[in-house]
């Protein structure tokens, strides 16, 4: 075993060990604790809890010097080890806590425990403690803030995705929504039994969270995004919430189980969480707290917000029994990334029991003592224990995870920010603790290299291939190779988005009840149910209405899409059941709600489009040297240009929230004038990137006499619900005068709609068309 030397010392030299005590949290001179620090924690080196005579009376006072004694009641953890003295309330900002411990052991006793006092410090530094100040030539907290903040990770909003086609029963009879990710396969020999666990979306990518199989073919998914969605040793299926609620979890059938969550003091980091077998488990926890890094570097911010990280350890029952702090156990000097310290983003439980803590931005790998909270090395970082061996890049640089592998064995997504040039990879390193040395026995860099500055991961499989995720939008998101870097299989989702880690394991569950997405398509209402994991559905009951928890059955289906097409315009609420052959029915789905809004064949899709109530639904943007004023004079909307701009689009005039349906036919007309001869570019277009053009309108040419505009075009993408009618007005100083604008599906059987423009019914026809 190596012990390797934190800011608090090694245990062995700590008075606290002498006197007989394994392990104490907050540990003796603490700083920046928690003010809502719940829990005091004790493990005796030498006697059993039970031969401590005084343990649920006097044994643990604890004072603070603002906030006074903190009353508190005493138990013994269900590890039969740890003793939990929990208090009440809050300690004060910025006081000294002292903690007494005064055991009196019992006759039977098998060793010795005395008396013992310790103090900490609440979310301040300890006033005897601070380490020297050092100068500008030291390494400083003022580097550069990178992205590999869960702060930052949000789920994208359902309600702003953008455009999507039709949903389709896949070739497995699951069904999916019309913007579910097109999965694209580019390697695939024998692969690995088992499903990929994965989340997509973000930045207008729509948020999915699904299993696929080896075929690409989702057997199950869910709307929204959930980190980290992985089995747990104990069989249990997690994930993390992106606003750091939580981990919810659920057994194989997804019947939910319970929520794990940080405490004391601290908030549910994200990252990670292991669960053992046996039902306990290890989390990262984090808190922002004020530091006056001036105590700690010259030129330091005095007022610097710290984002600090640590590992909890828990029991099955939700004791918390560990506490490993990164004020404790780190330096902020070598952190490479200011407000966040040190950065935990991955745990994981050695062969020994033990844990293993990636610090990202300490770049090191460490093994803690479960027991005693000593640190027994450090892998990489400006503190290692090793000395890297067979390795070109001479250690890992910003690492994602961390993976046992057994017998000295470690697995690790290296991202690689800090090495020159940049580039990220899998590497496993054999530890030797006789000679300090890391060698690095294998590595996976794809080819050409990829470089993903945050996010990722590395997973041995059972059969000895490894999973890796490369995470960026254009970087495959499941690549796994054999152990002589062969892809055996790859994956990628279309559109791209970052992917946080992949996983494979075997499923074999079957939900208890279906899972809907409703939507509201331009021209019907389309339901998407499935009940994932059972083959032996014969139909699904679909229950609709104007109120929550519809008891009206409106359809039957045998099929796991089911379109409405008469619907009235309103608020509707659905839910469905599946019935199996032998006529059982299933629990009630989710429910789901939506305002069928239909817009009719003939009806004008542009709001406002005569003007008459002034400029409500439309909006003038000017860009770059562009102005322009704009008024409303008897149902006309007049712009006066003063600064023509550089571009087209530097004015423009836009309506968004415009539904177009894959294939349908659509006509666009209105008056157009100016004060003299000039061009106008009209576009009916995406709204968010790419901004694709649907209509193709050659730009009309504007005179002095008013003119009517029609064009008609054919929808060609995928349905959009949230498109944009714009007219580009800038690059020449004439005014423009627009009225009666109007874009509809005209009914069937209309004349006049092949793909061109039609003639102007006001005067000479103008340079219009279609291309």
């Amino acid at each position: 075993m190596v012990l390797a030397l934190g800011p608090c010392g090694l245990w062995a030299q700590n008075p606290a060990r002498q006197a007989g005590y394994l392990y104490l949290s907050p540990v003796p001179g603490a700083a920046y604790v928690s003010s809502q620090t719940r829990y005091i924690l004790v493990r005796f080196g030498r006697v059993a809890p039970s031969q401590v005579a005084n343990l649920t009376t006097d044994f643990i006072i604890v004072t603070g010097a603002r906030s006074g004694p903190q009353p508190g009641t005493v138990h013994v953890a269900n590890d039969g080890k740890t003793v939990i003295f929990e208090m009440g309330k809050d300690f004060a900002t910025n006081e000294l806590v002292t903690v007494n411990l005064n055991p009196r052991t019992t006759p039977a006793a098998t060793g010795t425990v005395k008396p013992f006092e310790y103090r900490f410090s609440v979310t301040a530094p300890m006033p005897d403690g601070l380490p020297e100040v050092v100068g500008a030539s030291q390494p400083d907290v003022k580097l550069r803030n990178l992205s590999d903040n869960r702060g930052s990770w949000r789920q994208l909003n359902p309600s702003r995705r953008g455009s999507f086609g039709p949903a389709v029963v896949m070739p497995n009879g699951v069904s999916v929504p019309g913007d579910f990710p097109k999965v694209v396969i580019t390697a695939n020999t024998n692969p690995s039994p088992g499903y990929l666990f994965l989340e997509t979306g973000l930045d207008g990518v729509p948020p999915y969270t699904m299993m696929l199989d080896n075929n690409g073919l989702p057997v199950w998914y869910r709307r929204g995004r959930m980190y980290d969605f992985k089995i747990q040793r104990n069989g249990m299926i997690t994930w993390a919430l992106s606003d750091d609620t939580g981990f919810p979890a659920f057994d194989q059938n997804f019947k939910y189980l319970k929520t794990f969550l940080a405490t004391n003091g601290y908030s549910t980091d994200g990252h990670d969480l292991k669960v053992q077998p046996d039902g306990s488990y290890y989390m990262i926890g984090y808190r922002v707290n004020p530091v006056d890094l001036s105590h700690y570097v010259a030129g330091g911010s005095p007022e610097a917000l710290e984002r600090e990280t640590v590992v909890q350890g828990f029991t099955a029952a939700g004791e918390l029994i560990l506490q490993w702090r990164a004020w404790d156990n780190y330096d902020v000097r070598d952190s490479k990334v200011s407000a966040n310290f040190a950065h935990m983003n991955g745990l994981d439980i050695d062969d020994d029991g033990n844990i293993l803590v990636s610090a990202r931005h300490l770049s090191e790998v460490t093994k803690i003592n479960r027991d005693s909270g000593e640190v027994m090395w450090r892998l990489g970082g400006a503190h290692s224990t090793f000395r890297f061996v067979n390795d070109p890049l001479n250690g890992t640089s910003f690492q994602h995870n961390i993976s046992a592998l057994g017998k000295g064995r470690y697995l690790i997504f290296d991202n690689g920010d800090f090495h020159s040039p940049p580039v990220s990879r899998a590497v496993e390193y054999q530890l030797d603790l006789t000679n300090l040395t890391a060698t690095m026995v294998w590595e996976f860099r794809d080819t050409p290299d990829k470089y993903a500055d945050w996010l990722g991961s590395a997973q041995r499989l059972p059969e000895g291939s490894t999973l890796i995720d490369f995470v960026l939008p254009n970087y495959p998101k499941a690549i796994e190779v054999d152990t002589n870097g062969i892809k055996r299989f790859e994956l990628s989702l279309l559109p791209g988005a970052n992917c946080y880690r992949v996983f494979r394991f075997p499923w074999n569950g079957m939900a208890a009840a279906p899972y809907l997405i409703v939507e509201a398509q331009v021209d019907n209402t389309t339901l998407v149910f499935n009940k994932f994991g059972d083959h032996s559905v014969a139909s699904y009951r679909i229950y609709g209405g104007p109120s929550p928890e519809p008891t009206n059955l409106m359809a039957v289906s045998s099929s796991t899409i089911k379109q409405f097409t008469d619907l009235q315009n309103g608020h509707y609420f659905f839910r469905v059941t599946s019935v199996s052959a032998e006529g059982a029915e299933s629990p009630f789905s989710n429910e789901e709600s939506v305002n069928v809004n239909i817009i009719p064949p003939g009806q004008n899709i542009v709001r406002n489009g005569d003007f008459f109530v002034g400029g409500n639904s439309w909006v003038l943007t000017l860009n770059g040297s562009a102005f322009a004023g704009w008024s409303l004079e008897h149902g006309v909307s007049h712009i006066s240009v003063t600064n023509c701009g550089t571009a087209m689009s530097d004015i423009q005039l836009r309506q968004d929230g415009l539904a177009l349906a894959q294939g349908k036919k659509y006509v666009l007309e209105f008056d157009a004038w100016s004060s003299h001869t000039r061009h106008i570019d009209v576009q009916i277009a995406q709204s968010v990137s790419p901004f694709v053009n649907y209509s193709h309108i050659t730009p009309p040419f504007l005179t002095a006499n008013p003119t009517h505009y029609r064009y008609v075009f054919t929808m060609q993408q995928p349905s959009d619900f949230s498109a944009s009618l714009l007219f580009n007005l800038g690059t020449s100083s004439e005014d423009v005068y627009l009225g009666n604008v109007a874009l509809v599906n005209p009914p069937a059987g209309d004349v006049n709609l092949d793909d061109r423009s039609m003639p102007s019914i006001h005067g000479p026809s103008p340079e219009t068309g279609i291309k």
